[in-house]
């Protein structure tokens, strides 16, 4: 059975006075079972009231919306995919102190995630507490502490992208369209199928979410055991002595004259372009077995596990990109020792891609000496050009153009 709320645990959970949640009540924005209880689903309820009232909306215009059945909170429940069990009985700051010394991390933590920081005299819910013991726990072994901030701010980044990524999408697909027609006195009131359809995705981004992530810690965890278990036996004799790993590329793919673009055929366009660089790099750096690194506006930055798998991966997207008829692609690759932290990519390795691309013209693919050396020429050759000055770098840089090798 749901467990329900007084009006006290409702304005507890929303941290708003009691009275405002009367006051929703009174005027029929909130609606308590026969013994003056209400689900979670006020919580939600009174949050969104605080918010409209934050945008200067006078509390007389929401009783006036309210009265004439302009303004609706119904059915909010079903928004809520989480929802959490009963506050703690003990306050934040007795919970860190029971938790052990890097518990005094918790806050920054909090914050990291994109959550406020507790109040230290306030309980969290009591599955809150037992989460985050056990993220403690979880990452005792590790000899930086360094680590758990950095361990929340991956969480943080990623979970941020897809929920927000998600909801963005649901909302122009499925609510904007039905918002819009609202908005034009098309409709009398939002349209039920459409707040069931918007309710569906909304609950179903969790699931995805758990289910998609235990795919990807499988992924990782069998490479990684095979990997190590490999090196183990070559100590012991009993495989061969694994190669040393080549150095990776590092691949920058840009689109000339974004600007020009968006200011000849809108914003629109623009996005169109960035949307399908961002798909293809993704694309194609997956099924080369490496990774888009990061999106640079109207650029892409991959990493892949070696010089002529990063060369591929440079030529296929130029390529794509230009097939389609985006403004000018262009691509610089470089090959060498990077630092690796926390999905980001550093070192005079990506300066150097950066600085290769930026002198690369429409359609080009240019790629340093240290790739050429390391790529051979069996699929793509490379042509010699004029060397080059690039910002940052003291003497002139040898750089080649790719070229399709073969007929």
């Amino acid at each position: 059975m749901a467990r329900t709320y007084t009006a006290a645990e409702v304005a507890d959970e929303a941290t708003c006075p009691e009275e405002r949640v009367h006051w929703m009540t009174s005027i029929g924005l909130l609606t308590p079972d026969e013994n003056g209880r209400f689900t979670f689903g006020a919580v939600l309820s009174v949050k969104m009231a605080i918010a409209l009232l934050a945008t200067s909306v006078p509390a007389e215009s929401i009783e006036r919306a309210a009265a004439e059945g302009l303004l609706k909170f119904q059915r909010t429940d079903e928004y809520l995919p989480y929802q959490p069990g009963p506050l703690s009985s003990r306050t934040f700051a007795e919970f860190q102190a029971s938790a052990g010394p890097r518990a005094r991390l918790l806050p920054a933590i909090f914050e990291v995630l994109g959550l406020p920081k507790p109040d230290p005299n306030a309980p969290i819910h009591a599955d809150e507490e037992a989460l985050f013991e056990r993220f403690l726990e979880a990452w005792a072994m590790a000899p930086d502490e360094d680590a758990l901030i950095r361990a929340a701010r991956l969480m943080a980044a990623g979970t941020r992208a897809a929920t927000g990524g998600w909801m963005d999408l649901q909302d122009e697909q499925v609510a904007e369209p039905a918002r819009e027609r609202l908005l034009r006195g098309e409709l009398e009131e939002f349209p039920d199928d459409v707040r069931v359809g918007f309710t569906k995705v909304t609950r179903l981004a969790p699931d995805m979410f758990l289910w998609l992530s235990a795919r990807y810690l499988e992924q990782r965890s069998v490479s990684g055991i095979v990997e190590g278990f490999e090196r183990y036996l070559a100590t012991r004799g009993l495989a061969p002595i694994p190669e040393p790993p080549s150095p990776p590329a590092i691949v920058f793919v840009d689109l000339s004259g974004f600007t020009r673009l968006t200011r000849e055929r809108g914003d629109e366009s623009a996005v169109v372009a960035a949307t399908s660089l961002q798909r293809h790099a993704d694309a194609v750096a997956t099924r080369l077995g490496g990774r888009l690194v990061k999106l640079l506006g109207d650029g892409a930055m991959l990493r892949l596990a070696d010089a002529a798998v990063g060369v591929e991966a440079a030529f296929d997207l130029v390529s794509t990109m230009s097939s389609e008829g985006a403004p000018s692609p262009h691509a610089g690759v470089h090959s060498g020792p990077v630092i690796e932290r926390d999905l980001d990519v550093f070192g005079q390795t990506v300066n150097l891609a950066s600085r290769i691309a930026d002198v690369a013209g429409p359609g080009e693919v240019l790629a340093s000496e240290a790739v050429v050396e390391a790529a051979g020429k069996v699929i793509f050759g490379f042509e010699r050009i004029q060397d080059a000055r690039l910002q940052g770098f003291p003497d002139p840089i040898p750089l080649y153009r790719v070229v399709r090798a073969g007929p």
